[in-house]
């Protein structure tokens, strides 16, 4: 059931890329970002300034997502391969793009591994202050 969702999921967000157009088109060489290109933090002076904290929004959506889809699927284990499958699709389709990115799978697992590995009385909260550059990271027990 679990490869059903990603497959559908996948492909979904693959054509809906494609309709939407993005801002790196598809080139058709599937290729890697280097680390040199691959910063922790976005920035795009070219069209406005913008700070972007591309990892954290790795980290933090695959976390969410494990969360979510552990409460509708029932078992963690299953929600976490779901979690995980759509960040790696995200990143096949990125390898058309811009070019797809080891960071982004290393937090995707991190934030999947973390809502896994957590007790359930406990949740992560992640800030991000887009004026510093820094994520402040906390950890709630109730």
């Amino acid at each position: 059931v679990a490869i059903i969702v990603i497959v559908l999921v996948g492909v979904v967000l693959l054509w809906s890329g494609d309709v939407c157009g993005k801002s790196y088109p598809r080139d058709g060489s599937f290729k890697e970002l280097s680390f040199s290109r691959d910063p922790w933090y976005f920035v795009d002076t070219q069209n406005w300034y913008i700070k972007a904290p591309d990892k954290w929004v790795h980290f933090m959506g695959s976390y969410a997502l494990t969360e979510v889809t552990s409460k509708v699927v029932g078992e963690n284990i299953w929600a976490g391969i779901i979690s995980f499958g759509l960040g790696l699709v995200k990143e096949y389709d990125d390898g058309y793009r811009e070019g797809w990115s080891r960071r982004d799978i290393y937090m995707d697992f991190g934030g999947m591994a973390s809502s896994l590995i957590l007790p359930d009385n406990m949740r992560l909260l992640a800030y991000y202050d887009d004026t510093a550059l820094i994520f402040k990271v906390s950890f709630i027990i109730g």
